[in-house]
């Protein structure tokens, strides 16, 4: 089974879990710090190894994270560790918070633009984006330089390309086909 599967369907069953104990945005909380624990590259490649016991691995994970998380978040990463499957984590997470927007009627969308957007214009590009969708949009910005001014925004499949360059090659493209 591909691992991005294997993730969805971890995600998808601490979902169902998620919703019938009415604490959607605590298992988030949790997995997060789950997932960031696991940028730790020692404690990673530990909770993955084969040749350590179940026993060593839980005793690891009860002293690494305490209880800064519930307890069914604990038996979770116990269980992947148990399957060297503990690396999933931050794809479970990912999965997880797709999920929980998806229930919140939420839209993720990157916007990528020339230079830093003004909040202003951030919130435009999020309003028009919004009324494209149908859906609340939560935005996340990144800068790169080669886009020469404007934006390109991606939610979901959709792409909305309002960049200078993508501009300036139809403009080319109509010019060669005119001559």
């Amino acid at each position: 089974m591909a691992r991005g599967a294997s993730a969805r369907r971890y995600a998808q069953a601490v979902f169902a879990i998620a919703l019938e104990q009415g604490e959607p945005d605590k298992w988030l909380d949790d997995l997060a710090l789950l997932a960031d624990a696991m940028a730790n590259e020692e404690f990673a490649t530990f909770l993955d190894a084969p040749q350590f016991t179940l026993q060593q691995k839980t005793d690891l994970i009860a002293e690494s994270i305490g209880d800064s998380v519930a307890e069914l978040a604990r038996n979770l990463m116990s269980l992947l560790a148990s399957r060297n499957s503990a690396r999933l984590l931050p794809s479970i997470t990912e999965s997880y918070q797709q999920m929980l927007d998806g229930h919140n009627g939420v839209e993720r969308a990157e916007i990528v633009s020339a230079v830093p957007l003004g909040d202003e214009q951030q919130q435009r590009i999020v309003q028009m984006l919004t009324s494209i969708v149908g859906k609340d949009i939560t935005a996340t910005t990144r800068v790169e330089p080669h886009l020469l001014g404007g934006f390109v925004a991606r939610v979901g499949d959709k792409v909305i390309d309002g960049s200078t360059r993508t501009k300036l090659d139809e403009l080319r493209r109509e010019l060669v086909q005119g001559a």
